[in-house]
Order: structure tokens, then sequence, then C-alpha cells
């Protein structure tokens, strides 16, 4: 199952932090973009076939906070 969450935050150059600080952790299959000018980033990875608990939307959404950005949308 494929999970695409949009983060939106206060001006491109956070954004792209936000971006750049996702890269840059272990985060296996995430993949991002910036959209909407660049105030908004779309992430896209998929769950995890398990029987444990997913965390990688609860990490994200933590650095997303940190950045003061917000989550827009989530599916």
């Amino acid at each position: 199952m494929q999970a695409n969450i949009v983060f939106g935050f206060e001006s491109s150059q956070v954004a792209s932090r936000f971006l750049n600080k996702v890269k840059s952790e272990d985060f296996r299959g995430v993949k991002t973009s910036l959209s909407n000018g660049g105030f908004y980033v779309k992430v896209r990875y998929s769950l995890a076939e398990s029987d444990g608990f997913d965390t990688t939307c609860a990490d994200l959404d933590e650095i997303a906070t940190e950045l003061g950005g917000v989550e827009i949308s989530h599916s």
C-alpha cells in the first residue's frame, strides 16, 4: 500500500530544509518532491508489510513540526 503525504511550510526555504533532512535521514523508499511554488513537500512511500507499527509517518510529522510545518493531506 502506498502512503502519500503533503506537508506545508511558511517558505520555500524551510520546505527545502525539510526535503533535505528527509533525504539525509535513513528513510528507505521515501520519495520527496517540492510543489505549490516550493511551499509544499509531497512525500510518497510504501507502507511496511509487517505486523509491527510503521513509524515513518510519525517520524516525518516530527521533522515537519520541528521546522514549523503542518500536514496538509494524507492518503
